[in-house]
């Protein structure tokens, strides 16, 4: 075999693990995290799957995580009212021994019913929803 054939192999090879390697970790935010044994799936509103990097700016005021229904809410810690919200695509939310929690695309925890969350940047869209920006979300252990 040439070296020139060699060396495009290579090349090949290369490429085709970059692809997978950026597919296993951008896939999850298509899918979400898995159901952990024993939990029970909670309603979280999410935007749709988007590649865009691009966030707007705003901060939103502390919240606390809480359940209405079959939903994970924030209300605001200080006036204790629902702030509508959506979560980035892949984020999801369950109810397990007795309290929700709210996931990222990976598993890592983000909040659990009670916590209040004060880095969450985003901001408003012509919906009058809070969409929140994927990046700098505080994980928990």
């Amino acid at each position: 075999m040439s070296r020139r054939r060699k060396a495009l192999i290579a090349v090949v090879a290369v490429c085709l693990l970059t692809v997978g390697a950026v597919a296993v970790r951008v896939l999850p935010m298509f899918t979400g995290p898995a159901l952990p044994a024993g939990a029970t799936r909670l309603h979280l509103t999410t935007d749709a799957p988007n590649l865009s990097f691009g966030c707007m700016t705003a901060a939103l005021a502390p919240v606390r995580v809480a359940v209405s229904g079959d939903e994970v809410i924030l209300v605001t810690v200080a006036s204790g009212e629902t702030v509508m919200v959506a979560w980035p695509s892949g984020f999801a939310a369950w109810q397990i021994d007795g309290r929700a929690v709210v996931a990222d695309p990976w598993g890592s925890v983000v909040g659990r019913e009670g916590d209040v969350l004060d880095g969450l940047g985003g901001g408003d869209g012509a919906d009058d929803v809070f969409h929140i920006c994927p990046f700098g979300i505080v994980t928990r252990s």
